[in-house]
C-alpha cells in the first residue's frame, strides 16, 4: 500500500533527476525565419548567436546569413527573393485612407504566403527536413503574418519556442491564453496607447477581433494549403499546432508599451538586440563631442528610404533645420542634399543605437519602429515620432502617453510643423521622462539576451515542458470569458423575472373577479 501511494512521488523524482542530468548537454537547435524584414532577423540573431556562444548546435534557415557566425552556428539561407532592406517609398503613405489597418492585413497576408511558398520549396528547408524527427531538440521561429512553419516542426516532432519581433499581433492571443481585453490593450494595427476614449475602445474592440475573424478565415487555410501540398492532408491545420507552442518571446517591454496580463509562457524580451556600444568613428565622436547645443538625430529605419520624400516635405525639414542651433545628422541614402545647411549632415547608414546613447544627443526624429523606439528608451532620448505603417503607430502613441514623444503625422511634415515639433522635445520635461522610462527599461533583475537563452534551454532540456501550456489554449472564447455562465445566470434570472411577473399579472387578474363576485 505504502508502495503504491509513493509511486508517483518516485516517478516524478525520477523525472526531476533525469531532467537534471539532461539539462547539461549540448542541444540541438533549429531556427527558422522565412521573413525577409531585416529589422525582424535583428531581434532574431542575437538569441541564435547567443545559443551557439553557449555550446548549442545552432542551425538557422533565414535571408541574412551571418557574416562573422560563431564556431556552432551554420546557416541554411534562403534566396530567390527581394529583402525589405531600404524598399518603402514614402509616396505610398501620401494618401492614408480610414480603413489602411485592414489593407495592411492583406498585405501581410501575401507576404506571409510568398515567404511560406518560397521556403516550403527552398533547398535550404530540403537540407534541414532530411534529419529524422526527433533530431532537434528545440525549433525557434517566428510566428507573425504566416503560421506555416509550425508545419515544418509537426514534421521535425520538436518543441517550438516563438518569436515576435513586435507586440503581439490580434491572432497570438488565443493561442498562448492570453486574455484579449480591448478595453485597454491596443491591437498593433490601431496605434492607440492604453489611454482610450468610448470611440476609441469601440474602434479597437471592432478591429481586434476582425482581424483575428479574418486571420483564421484567411490566412491559416492559406497555410494549411501550402503546408498539407508539402507535407500530405494529414498534417494537422496550422490553427491547431500553434496551439502547441511552448514559450513565446515577444520585443516589448512594460515601461514603454504598458503593463499587461501574460501568462508565463509568454516572455517580454523588448530591447533585446540592444548590446553593448561599440566605439564610433572618429567623424561622428568628433561631431558629436563638440556639438555645443546638442545633436539631433533623424533615422527612418532600414526598410523606408527617407530619399523617396516629396521635394516639398524634404525641404520644409531642411529649412527648419537650418532654424535650429542644434547639430542634425540624417540617414540619407543619397550622396548629396540640396539647400543643406551647415548644422546638417547626411550619412547613408548609422550606428544608430551608439549615436543615441550618447549625452550629446537631445532628440530622436524617427518613425516610430520598434528597434528604434527601443533604443530610444534605452538610452533615454527624447522622440518626434512619425509613424508611417504597422506596428509604428502603436509605438508612436505609447512614447507620446509616457511623456517622452511628440506626434507628428507624415501627412503634416512642413517647415513650421517640424520646427515646433522638435522645439516642444527640446524641453526638458520630455527628457525628464525619458530618464524615467530608461531606468525601467534598462534595469531588470536579468537582461533579456539572458532570459532568453535560459528559456530555449529550458523548453529544450524539458522536451517543451508541458505544464507552462496553459488550459485556456484549448477553450473557445466563449467558454474562455465564461460567456456561458453569464447566459445559463442570464437565463435563470429571466425565467425567474418573468415567472414573478406572470404571478403578479394572474393574483391582479384574480382580485377583480373576486370583487365582481362580492358585488
Amino acid at each position: 500500500m505504502l508502495l503504491l501511494l509513493l509511486r508517483p512521488l518516485l516517478a516524478a523524482l525520477l523525472t526531476l533527476l533525469c531532467v537534471q542530468v539532461d539539462a547539461g548537454r549540448p542541444l540541438k537547435v533549429l531556427g527558422l525565419f522565412p521573413h525577409p524584414g531585416v529589422s525582424h532577423f535583428h531581434f532574431f540573431q542575437p538569441i541564435m548567436h547567443a545559443l551557439a556562444e553557449a555550446g548549442h548546435d545552432v542551425s538557422v534557415v533565414s535571408h541574412f546569413p551571418a557574416k562573422n557566425p560563431p564556431i556552432r552556428y551554420k546557416d541554411f539561407p534562403l534566396t530567390g527573393t527581394e529583402k525589405l532592406t531600404n524598399s518603402v517609398d514614402l509616396k505610398f503613405f501620401e494618401k492614408r485612407p480610414f480603413y489602411n489597418h485592414f489593407i495592411e492585413f492583406f498585405l501581410l497576408h501575401e507576404w506571409g504566403k510568398e515567404a511560406c511558398n518560397l521556403t516550403l520549396r527552398s533547398e535550404a528547408l530540403q537540407t534541414v527536413l532530411k534529419r529524422k524527427a526527433g533530431y532537434y531538440d528545440v525549433i525557434v521561429l517566428e510566428q507573425f503574418n504566416t503560421d506555416c512553419m509550425m508545419g515544418v516542426a509537426h514534421q521535425l516532432q520538436a518543441p517550438v519556442v516563438a518569436l515576435s519581433s513586435c507586440a503581439m499581433m490580434p491572432w497570438h492571443y488565443e493561442r498562448m491564453g492570453v486574455p484579449i481585453i480591448p478595453s485597454y490593450i491596443p491591437a498593433l494595427f490601431m496605434g492607440q496607447s492604453q489611454d482610450m476614449n468610448f470611440g476609441g475602445r469601440l474602434a479597437n474592440w471592432f478591429s481586434f477581433h476582425t482581424l483575428n475573424w479574418l486571420y483564421k478565415l484567411v490566412s491559416i487555410p492559406a497555410a494549411d494549403a501550402l503546408v498539407q501540398y508539402k507535407f500530405g492532408h494529414d498534417v494537422p491545420s496550422v490553427g491547431e499546432l500553434v496551439k502547441n507552442t511552448s514559450v513565446y518571446f515577444v520585443n516589448q517591454h512594460y515601461s514603454l508599451s504598458g503593463a499587461k496580463p501574460l501568462p508565463p509562457n509568454v516572455i517580454e524580451l523588448g530591447g533585446l538586440h540592444i548590446q553593448k556600444a561599440n566605439p564610433l568613428s572618429a567623424e561622428l565622436q568628433r561631431l558629436l563631442d563638440n556639438a555645443e547645443h546638442g545633436v539631433i538625430l533623424i533615422s527612418w529605419g532600414s526598410m523606408i528610404r527617407a530619399n523617396s520624400l516629396s521635394p516639398e516635405k524634404r525641404d520644409g525639414i531642411v529649412r527648419a533645420v537650418a532654424r535650429l542651433k542644434q547639430q542634425v545628422i540624417w540617414k540619407w541614402e543619397n550622396e548629396t542634399l540640396a539647400n543643406m545647411p551647415p548644422n546638417m549632415h547626411i550619412m547613408k547608414w548609422l550606428p544608430q543605437r551608439d549615436i543615441l546613447c550618447h549625452p550629446n544627443v537631445k532628440v530622436f526624429m524617427t518613425h516610430a519602429g520598434l528597434m528604434g523606439s527601443s533604443e530610444a528608451a534605452y538610452c533615454g532620448v527624447p522622440v518626434v515620432a512619425t509613424p508611417m505603417y504597422g506596428d509604428q503607430f502603436l509605438n508612436a502613441a505609447a512614447l507620446v502617453q509616457r511623456n517622452m514623444g511628440v506626434l507628428l503625422h507624415y501627412e503634416d511634415i512642413g517647415e513650421n510643423t517640424v520646427l515646433k515639433a522638435l522645439k516642444r522635445a527640446l524641453d526638458k520635461k520630455y527628457a525628464d521622462a525619458a530618464k524615467l522610462v530608461a531606468h525601467s527599461f534598462k534595469y531588470r533583475p536579468q537582461q533579456a539576451l539572458q532570459t532568453a537563452l535560459w528559456w530555449v534551454e529550458h523548453v529544450g532540456h524539458t522536451g517543451g515542458n508541458p505544464l507552462l501550456k496553459s488550459s485556456a489554449v484549448e477553450l473557445s472564447r466563449f467558454v474562455y470569458y465564461s460567456l456561458d455562465c453569464y447566459a445559463t445566470v442570464g437565463i435563470i434570472l429571466a425565467i425567474v423575472i418573468a415567472s414573478w411577473v406572470a404571478l403578479i399579472r394572474r393574483c391582479r387578474a384574480k382580485r377583480p373577479e373576486q370583487k365582481n363576485k362580492r358585488d
